[in-house]
């Protein structure tokens, strides 16, 4: 206030003078625009914000974004509208009236404007991260010639780098990233933005091959591939904070039965995924878009295991991938997915927390992080039928939790050491029974393969896969109490 309007008595007359400078001509608009993103970013939640909520400006920025002559101002002006809606959000969200209007709001061409410019926004970020490297998937030309180049006596003893340097992505992403923010919100509080969003889905895959970018909704799938790879390779907290508001998308898609309806249904999606750091995932041709949901969680929860765990994070990307199993299970929709690289990725987390917990940095979160893991293998266990595509699924994941069982019986052990002496409450023990019953299921089942891959005598992995094969297509899986409802927690 002192700043720009030279003390507090003359700060209603400068900050009154902004923002009816949003409603003049167009040229001075975008300039006005401009200023108050910078100016709000730059406040953060200090008190100049207050006046952006005296003075409601949601019906001006609908019609800079909606209006033929201002569209082009779309961008800026719904990264405002976000901005402004996340002033005091937690403390005091029943003042602020940009929450009230986004979740209100039924105005579709506001929405359909919106997803046009973050679409060309995500799809610019997207390029600027294969622009550091080029992950394109194989073709048959270039497979050869990188043979044929291999084969040169120069370069056929070479050592070639198994991943990239982490500073070439010390940039990344670039600064169009903030168009998630204003996507969350209205993904977060209005469920007629979720139908907008897939309209593009509706369109025939002749049109959708020939257009410029791919539909909204993939290009998000895609960003987030990007920033949930490099997230914490530089250990950038603007890269993790984009990471994180990234699973928060994918966490409001999972928990949506509208999205969840048309990702589980269509077949037919062609989602470029980030192949930039080892282990990769495996290419892949048209799909169901839930696997690009479910690929997004894997690569986080392979790429940002640091002595430094962003917990919260990893309780958003477990949450994802418990919702989507949850809902496969309801709808009884066996997904074709490389479900083996899901199990790996979740165990790794339960071996890395029992093997680092003394030296992790966090800020709590640790416990519910262990149970919740816990949670998504009972699931997949409990409703392997429902879930899993055929029987040799079902068959892998049984021999990958026997095969780690010494990884599940740390468990017991680090929950125990996690536990705080006089946390007592009932809803306490009722969450840590029903996390218990589902460790206790789980070791069941492993105690059970275990003895038969015994008495079979198994000398190797594939001699132990067949003997759980032949226990399980002659009995059933034999598995423990349902912990899993009508409704997801």
């Amino acid at each position: 206030m002192e700043i720009f309007a030279g003390g507090v008595n003359e700060s209603d007359k400068v900050f009154g003078g902004v923002l009816n400078a949003c409603s003049v001509a167009a040229p001075i608009r975008h300039q006005v625009l401009q200023l108050a993103v910078i100016f709000v970013s730059g406040i953060s939640q200090l008190s100049p914000g207050a006046y952006f909520l005296r003075r409601d400006l949601f019906p001006c920025i609908v019609t800079i974004i909606t209006s033929p002559e201002t569209e082009q101002f779309t961008f800026e002006a719904s990264v405002l509208l976000a901005l402004l809606a996340n002033f005091h959000k937690t403390d005091a969200a029943k003042m602020n009236p940009y929450l009230r209007c986004i979740r209100e709001t039924k105005t579709e061409r506001l929405m359909r404007k919106i997803c046009w410019a973050s679409n060309f926004a995500a799809d610019a970020v997207v390029k600027s991260y294969q622009n550091v490297s080029d992950d394109s998937p194989p073709s048959l030309s270039a497979t050869f010639g990188a043979f044929l180049s291999s084969m040169r006596p120069d370069r056929a003893l070479s050592s070639t780098p198994v991943d990239l340097p982490r500073e070439l992505f010390k940039y990344q992403p670039i600064e169009a990233c903030v168009i998630l923010l204003p996507i969350f919100e209205f993904l977060h509080a209005n469920e007629r933005f979720h139908t907008i969003l897939l309209e593009p889905l509706t369109v025939d895959a002749e049109q959708q091959a020939t257009a410029r970018t791919p539909p909204l909704p993939y290009t998000l799938l895609t960003l987030a591939s990007y920033l949930l790879t490099h997230a914490s390779s530089v250990h950038a907290p603007r890269a993790i904070g984009y990471a994180h508001l990234s699973l928060n998308i994918l966490l409001v898609m999972a928990e949506s039965k509208i999205i969840m309806e048309v990702f589980c249904n269509r077949g037919d999606a062609n989602i470029r995924l980030c192949h930039q750091r080892p282990p990769l995932l495996a290419f892949t041709g048209p799909r169901k878009p839930v696997c690009a949901i479910l690929d997004c969680c894997v690569l986080w929860l392979r790429h940002n295991l640091h002595k430094r765990l962003e917990v919260h994070s990893y309780l958003n990307c477990t949450r994802v991938c418990y919702h989507v199993l949850w809902y496969l299970k309801k709808e009884r929709i066996s997904l074709e997915y490389h479900w083996l690289e899901l199990w790996k990725a979740l165990i790794g987390l339960l071996d890395f927390l029992a093997n680092k917990l003394d030296g992790l940095i966090t800020t709590g979160g640790v416990e519910r992080l262990i149970q919740e893991t816990l949670m998504i293998l009972d699931l997949a266990l409990c409703h392997s039928g429902a879930i899993l595509p055929n029987a040799v699924a079902v068959h892998e994941l049984v021999y990958e939790v026997v095969r780690s069982v010494e990884v599940l019986r740390k468990q017991q052990t680090t929950l125990d050491k996690l536990a705080l002496p006089g946390s007592g409450s009932r809803r306490r023990q009722s969450v840590m029974n029903y996390n218990s019953d589902a460790l206790a299921n789980i070791l069941a089942v492993t105690a059970l393969y275990e003895l038969r891959i015994r008495e079979a005598k198994a000398t190797s992995a594939r001699s132990a896969l067949r003997a759980v094969a032949k226990e399980i297509d002659r009995d059933g899986l034999s598995y423990g109490k349902d912990l899993h409802g009508d409704e997801p927690p």
